[in-house]
This record gives C-alpha cells, sequence and structure tokens, in this order.
C-alpha cells in the first residue's frame, strides 16, 4: 500500500468521516486495519509541545516571523544576563580558586 493512501486512511480515521456513512468494504486493500505509530520524530514530546506546533502552523508568514524574532530576542537577553552573571563571578574572584588548584 502507498504511503499516500495510508496517510489519507489515517486521516479519515482521525476525522470521523468514516462514521458519516462511507462504505470502506468496496476496497479493502485500501482500508487494511494496520496500527499506525508517531514518527520517531515525536517520540518524548508532550500535549503541549504538539499545540505549540499547531499554534505556530497556524500562524501567516509574518506572524512566524515575530514568533522567531521574539525566540532570538529571548536567546540574546538570556547571554547578557549570563555574560553579566559571568563577570560577576569574575569580579568576585570565585573562579581563581579552580584556577590556583593546578
Amino acid at each position: 500500500m502507498p504511503k499516500y493512501d495510508m496517510y489519507v486512511k489515517q486521516e479519515l480515521d482521525t476525522s470521523g468521516l468514516l462514521e458519516l456513512g462511507m462504505d470502506c468494504s468496496e476496497s479493502p486493500e485500501m482500508w487494511e486495519t494496520k496500527v499506525f505509530a508517531p514518527p520517531s520524530w515525536m517520540k518524548g514530546l508532550t500535549q503541549d509541545d504538539i499545540n505549540a506546533m499547531y499554534q505556530l502552523g497556524a500562524l501567516s508568514k509574518n506572524g512566524l516571523l515575530t514568533e522567531i524574532k521574539k525566540i532570538f530576542d529571548q536567546a540574546y537577553n538570556i547571554g547578557l544576563q549570563e555574560a553579566k552573571e559571568f563577570t560577576k563571578g569574575k569580579n568576585l574572584e570565585i573562579f581563581s580558586t579552580i584556577t590556583r588548584r593546578k
């Protein structure tokens, strides 16, 4: 069975269209009963992760660009905070004992 047919069957199974009166008995090889496993890249994702993917997928191009810019800004700010903390540590000579032990 081609992968496309399996994908269409999976979509129909989850959409509930089969319960609306569609007769599947006419093409038994297309509607074989198989257990579908999620793709390997989805293992370990929580429901919140999946919901976030759907929300990002529903955004327009400009909306997606805005979200990406927000993430870049957050990463930049985290980097600035880390640099400040590292400078604090150097000024308080927290790391000097590590270099003296060598």
